[in-house]
């Protein structure tokens, strides 16, 4: 969170939720805590790909950082701004660098832009309580969909 920025609009509360949101899906064990994230029709949007519902999420959650594996992952939190907002709900911009570790040695990275449409509570406000099944979509956009990258890990 060293690069974390808050854009115009966005809530106090959104620095929490997204630090958690990543601390859970770079921990290969996480299962119900990553996936209750999302409402039970949620959908996560990677590189144009979809999976929707709970178990379609986790398997591909594994499937890239596999629990027996010997890649890990973390994501470098820059920039965040709204892109829209409706009754219902509102949609966050976040900027990240992802940066995966493969034991022993390499280290790559790649650049992404992340949505995430989070529900509003009955007053109005954005639900950002993590784990609070508010999440209905994340969106990922990579530079690369390449792991290893051949982009050299920076501080």
């Amino acid at each position: 969170m060293a690069h974390y920025e808050a854009g115009q609009g966005v809530d106090a509360g959104w620095e929490a939720f997204v630090k958690e949101y990543y601390l859970t899906s770079e921990d290969k064990t996480s299962t119900d805590q990553f996936t209750n994230f999302w409402t039970t029709n949620g959908t996560m949007r990677l590189a144009g790909t979809s999976y929707q519902g709970y178990e379609n999420m986790l398997a591909v959650k594994q499937f890239l950082l596999p629990v027996d594996g010997n890649k890990s992952w973390w994501h470098l939190i820059n920039g965040s701004s709204i892109r829209d907002e409706t009754a219902d709900n509102k949609t966050f911009v976040q900027s990240i660098v992802v940066q995966t570790t493969y034991s022993p040695g390499n280290c790559s990275q790649a650049y992404g832009v992340a949505a995430f449409t989070v529900l509003k509570d009955a007053s109005g406000k954005a639900r950002l309580d993590p784990h609070s099944q508010s999440l209905s979509l994340y969106d990922l956009s990579v530079s690369t969909t390449a792991s290893p990258t051949d982009i050299a890990c920076t501080a």
